[in-house]
């Protein structure tokens, strides 16, 4: 099944990432961008090169625009328990294809697209060999004279949605939620999430975890209803026909196929 749940831990908290682990998530992204202070940005890199966990891990660089960038993506090409580089501040397809040039495509590249240049150019973003995209709201947010909100966001998660759909590309992974002691709003916020075709969120807490995944991996009888589809449809010989009232045509087949595909990958 696609990967829904993405933690973060500090880079320079190595004591950390064997816990974030344990806790069941799908990927660890261990942190040397926004969760390290610049006082502690070659401390954290110098913790990332000596760590040595029990799986592979993702890692999350500093921009290209800082002077942190080259000796991030140095300290990643010597290690081999990468699987993935998360790359932060994405506007255009050349920043993709450059860090998959400079690993020599040795390990994937999840763009995280955190700008209104990003979102434009979504569509060229998801061809340029990124593995998938993954949305930064809070720093989206501050590109316009608005504060954080749903419909603040909603026009950028379609454009990640669609733009990946398009490209291959598994469903995007959306900003976390910064509440980490409210459930019930995270709960709420992944469940909106996914109402709008993202198929992963970002965390920041370990508590957050099963939350989110138990909203990603619930399917609400989905898969009762594409194999009653499927069913209905080899009854019929591939023809239209109705089931529980609501007609079944080709749009609806496909539907259900994917879903399927979905909970079988």
């Amino acid at each position: 099944m696609t990967a829904s749940t993405y933690l973060f831990v500090p880079a320079n908290r190595p004591n950390r990432v064997e816990k974030a682990i344990a806790t069941g998530v799908d990927e660890v992204i261990v942190d040397l961008e926004d969760a390290v202070g610049e006082s502690e940005k070659d401390v954290a890199r110098q913790e990332l090169a000596a760590m040595k966990p029990s799986r592979n891990l993702c890692v999350r660089i500093n921009d290209e625009s800082t002077s942190f960038f080259d000796a991030d993506l140095e300290a990643i090409a010597g290690l081999s328990w990468v699987k993935a580089v998360v790359v932060p501040k994405v506007n255009n397809a050349v920043q993709v294809e450059r860090v998959l040039e400079m690993l020599e495509a040795r390990v994937k590249v999840l763009a995280l697209i955190e700008t209104a240049r990003g979102i434009r150019d979504a569509d060229a973003i998801a061809e340029s060999g990124a593995a998938r995209l993954l949305f930064g709201t809070e720093d989206y947010a501050s590109d316009f004279d608005a504060p954080p909100n749903h419909k603040l966001y909603d026009y950028a998660r379609a454009r990640l949605v669609v733009a990946s759909a398009a490209a291959g590309l598994r469903p995007p992974v959306d900003g976390p939620t910064l509440e980490v002691t409210d459930d019930e709003k995270l709960r709420t916020d992944t469940e909106f999430s996914r109402s709008l075709g993202m198929g992963g969120k970002l965390c920041i807490h370990p508590r957050q975890v099963p939350i989110v995944r138990s909203a990603f991996e619930s399917d609400n009888g989905a898969q009762d209803w594409a194999r009653a589809i499927l069913d209905g449809y080899e009854a019929n010989d591939g023809n239209v026909f109705v089931l529980d009232g609501q007609m079944i045509d080709a749009p609806l087949v496909t539907r259900a196929r994917r879903l399927l595909d979905h909970y079988s990958s």
